[in-house]
C-alpha cells in the first residue's frame, strides 16, 4: 500500500511503500503541493513552461522533442 510522507529535501508532499498505489496518492494531493525530486510512477502531470516542468511524473528536458498530451482523469 501506498501513503503520502514528507519530502526531506523539499518539504512538499511525495509517496512511500509498494509503489502500485502512487496514483491515487497522487489525487489526494493539493495542487502545486506535489514533490517533484522523485519520478511518480504510472502518474500522467501535465506539462508546465519553466525549469520545473513535469511529464509523466518525471522530470522534463526544457525543450522536448516530442509532442505530449493531457490526460484528464
Amino acid at each position: 500500500m501506498c501513503y503520502e510522507v514528507k519530502c526531506g529535501k523539499c518539504g512538499k508532499t511525495t509517496w512511500g511503500g509498494c509503489g502500485r498505489h502512487v496514483a491515487s496518492v497522487h489525487q489526494r494531493i493539493a495542487e502545486g503541493q506535489h514533490c517533484m525530486c522523485r519520478d511518480w510512477p504510472g502518474v500522467k502531470l501535465a506539462q508546465s513552461s519553466g525549469a520545473d516542468a513535469v511529464f509523466d511524473g518525471k522530470a522534463a528536458d526544457k525543450n522536448p522533442s516530442s509532442s505530449s498530451t493531457c490526460t484528464i482523469h
